[in-house]
């Protein structure tokens, strides 16, 4: 039996959280949490995730600063990102996707909506932004 998908979930909102978390398992990935930016950092050394649900506005280091620090760290950034947010101006988006985001989804969202995106970032082969395989 092949393994579960592991996901890291980074959201401040623990009700939030906590549905992102339920749906994800009950469509059997392996979910981690994190509450804050640093802790979601932290914890995708130890966890080692195929993808990441990701909040804008959390406290700490917001989900920009995540993405920021993703890339800064190890180059473009490694692990899938799905941005989830009820931040939805452009410049958000745009601004998400140029920090490595593969995709970007708003609140409030649905069950199929949420899914059909984590399971689409499982699916497709990550590739560094051509800009950044150049820079070495």
């Amino acid at each position: 039996m092949p393994a579960k998908a592991r996901i890291l979930v980074a959201e401040d909102d623990l009700a939030i959280r906590q549905l992102i978390s339920v749906q994800l398992e009950i469509a059997g990935y392996e979910v981690f949490t994190a509450r804050t930016g640093r802790e979601a950092l932290g914890r995708l050394a130890v966890v080692r995730p195929m993808a990441m649900v990701l909040d804008i506005n959390m406290p700490e280091l917001d989900g920009f600063g995540v993405l920021e620090a993703m890339k800064d760290s190890r180059g473009p950034v490694l692990v899938p990102v799905l941005v989830l947010t009820a931040r939805h101006g452009s410049d958000d988006v745009r601004r998400a996707v140029s920090l490595g985001a593969r995709d970007y989804l708003t609140k409030p969202f649905s069950e199929a909506q949420l899914l059909a995106r984590v399971s689409r970032l499982l699916r497709k082969p990550f590739a560094p932004p051509a800009a950044a395989a150049h820079a070495i």
